[in-house]
C-alpha cells in the first residue's frame, strides 16, 4: 500500500479500505478490474473451510475455480498479469515434502477446486503467476481463522490440556513474508508456479509446543498427542498427512525471502499476541 495504489475488494468488506465485490459475477468483476485501470490482478479470495466446501460443493467451485476462470478471462482480455493464491493442500500427503513441479493429487472438493483452477491458468492465461502457500499465521486475532489463533483462543478459555494432531505435517507461511516475497517477484516480472512457505519442515504438534512455550506455560498446560481421527466429526475432511513445500525455485533463482517459520511465528505473536493476559 505504501508503493501503488490498490483497490482491494471482498464480498462481505470489514475494513474501509475494502469495497463490495462479488466475483463470482463476471460481469461485476470485469467492471472492478477495468475501471480501476489495473495493471495487475492479483486473484486471492477463496473458500478455505475444508468441512464447508464438502458439504457445499457447488457453492466451492464457483468460488475457488469458476471465479479464477473469471479473473483469467479478465487479465487475458485487458492485457494485465494475473497472480493466483494456491495451497499445499493440493498434494496427497504421500511424500514426506513436495517441490514445485511434484504431480498433485488433490483429496478433498477443496483441494480440487484450486488445483483445477492451476490447471486452468496454465492452460488459458497468457501471462501469470501462482503462489503455494502452506499453514497460513497472520492477521492477528480479529482475522487469524487458523491453526495459531485456534490455540491461543484455546488457552485464554483457560484450557490445561491440549489434543493436538501429531500425525500432520506442513509448513507454516507468514502472511507478511508472503506478501514481502510475492512483491520481489511481482516486481521482477517473474512468471511461472512457485512453493511460497517459510523455511523449515514442521508439524501441528511442533507448532502447539512452541506456542505454549512462548507464553510461558509449558508447566501449566499438558499437551496430549493423539491422531486426526480424534477430531473426525469436528474436522471430517481427509487431509494429507504432509503438506511439506520446499521452495525449490525461488531459491534456484535466489529470490527466497521467507524466514524460518519458528522466527516469523515469535515475531507474530510479539506483534499481535503479547499483551493479551492468559
Amino acid at each position: 500500500k505504501n508503493k501503488y495504489d490498490l483497490k482491494c475488494s471482498d464480498k462481505n468488506p470489514t475494513d474501509k479500505w475494502q469495497s463490495k465485490l462479488d466475483f463470482t459475477n463476471y460481469n461485476n468483476y470485469l467492471n472492478d478490474v477495468s475501471s480501476f485501470k489495473a495493471d495487475y490482478l492479483i486473484h486471492l479470495g477463496a473458500m478455505t473451510n475444508l468441512e464447508e466446501c464438502e458439504k457445499n460443493p457447488n457453492e466451492t467451485y464457483l468460488n475457488n475455480t469458476k471465479s479464477t476462470e473469471f479473473a483469467t478471462k479478465i487479465a487475458n482480455l485487458l492485457d494485465i498479469k494475473l497472480l493466483f493464491i494456491s495451497t499445499a493442500g493440493i498434494f496427497d500427503g504421500k511424500k514426506d515434502s513436495y517441490i514445485d513441479d511434484d504431480l498433485p493429487n488433490p483429496l478433498c472438493h477443496y483441494a480440487k477446486s484450486k488445483f483445477n483452477s492451476e490447471i486452468y491458468i496454465e492452460k488459458n492465461s497468457k501471462n501469470y503467476l501462482i503462489c503455494r502457500a502452506g499453514w497460513m499465521m497472520g492477521g492477528g486475532g480479529r482475522k487469524d481463522k487458523k491453526f495459531v489463533n485456534n490455540i491461543i483462543q484455546q488457552i485464554k478459555l483457560g484450557k490445561k490440556e491440549l489434543n493436538i494432531v501429531s500425525d500432520k505435517n506442513g509448513t507454516p507461511t507468514y502472511t507478511y513474508d508472503f506478501a514481502n516475497n510475492v512483491l520481489l517477484l511481482i516486481e521482477k516480472k517473474i512468471s511461472g508456479k512457485f512453493n511460497l512457505v517459510c523455511d523449515g519442515l514442521t508439524s501441528r504438534f511442533e507448532v502447539a509446543n512452541e506456542i505454549v512455550n512462548y507464553f510461558n506455560l509449558k508447566n501449566k498446560i499438558k499437551i496430549n498427542k493423539v491422531e486426526s481421527n480424534f477430531f473426525k466429526n469436528e474436522y471430517f475432511v481427509t487431509r494429507p498427512l504432509s503438506e511439506r513445500l520446499i521452495n525449490k525455485k525461488l531459491n534456484d533463482l535466489s529470490l527466497n525471502l521467507m524466514r524460518d517459520w519458528k522466527i516469523c511465528l515469535k515475531e507474530y505473536l510479539d506483534s499481535e499476541y503479547s499483551q493479551i493476559k492468559l
